[in-house]
């Protein structure tokens, strides 16, 4: 727990000392515009409201300000911060850096979760500045083919992660649900990069952790 009250207080700018004392507090109660108290903040955070500054409380923190995701499985009890599968309220509407593509029409704004949408536009801008909008059509980067879905997996056993807005699908035509890094387009070295900048920002590869699905990232550790 204590590596994670480092992040926090990172992010939100006071001394790291890993513990989490009353200026953390105040901190991050200014982050999440609420009032400086433990049951103030659990209550922003979806924690349980008890007054106890645990561990329980303090992931919720870290998820809540994007520094660790929760898990796909505590996604899918509809228990995390991303609350339940389908629920719209959540969503916001993301405007992309550069023109995205699905089926050759042109996407001007995609829609996300409300926690992950600033994590995506920034991403977005990273990846046009790292590559250029030519280099981005070559790799078939801006070829969008959804985030926000409310349906089940390709394998029709869970919900999928899509049904919260947490997950993004790109270039699938070249990127197929059962292709591995042999024939995966986004699996080349060129796309090395691509992936760097959307881990940097949480998001999860299934092609580069369990090498399926190349197209999938997430918004949720495995």
């Amino acid at each position: 727990m204590k590596n994670t009250i480092k992040k926090i207080q990172a992010a939100v700018g006071v001394e790291v000392d890993g513990v989490f004392g009353s200026l953390t507090l105040q901190a991050v109660a200014e982050k999440l515009k609420c009032t400086a108290t433990v049951r103030c903040v659990q209550h922003c955070v979806g924690a349980r409201v008890d007054g106890v500054l645990g561990q329980e409380t303090v992931k919720k923190i870290a998820g809540f300000l994007g520094l660790e995701w929760p898990t796909q499985a505590e996604v899918r009890t509809g228990r995390s911060i991303f609350g339940k599968a389908g629920d719209e309220s959540n969503l916001v509407t993301v405007s992309p850096a550069y023109p995205l593509f699905f089926e050759r029409r042109l996407v001007k704004r995609i829609r996300v979760h409300k926690l992950i949408a600033e994590h995506v536009q920034a991403a977005f801008r990273e990846v046009l500045e790292a590559y250029g909008l030519k280099h981005i059509k070559e790799l078939g980067l801006d070829q969008y083919d959804g985030s926000f879905n409310y349906r089940k997996t390709a394998s029709g056993k869970s919900i999928s992660l899509h049904a919260w807005g947490i997950a993004i699908d790109f270039a699938a035509a070249k990127n197929a649900y059962t292709q591995t890094h042999k024939t995966a387009s986004l699996a080349r070295p060129e796309c090395e990069k691509w992936w760097q900048i959307w881990e940097s920002h949480g998001a999860v590869s299934l092609g580069r952790s369990r090498d399926y699905d190349w197209m999938h990232l997430q918004f949720a550790s495995l």
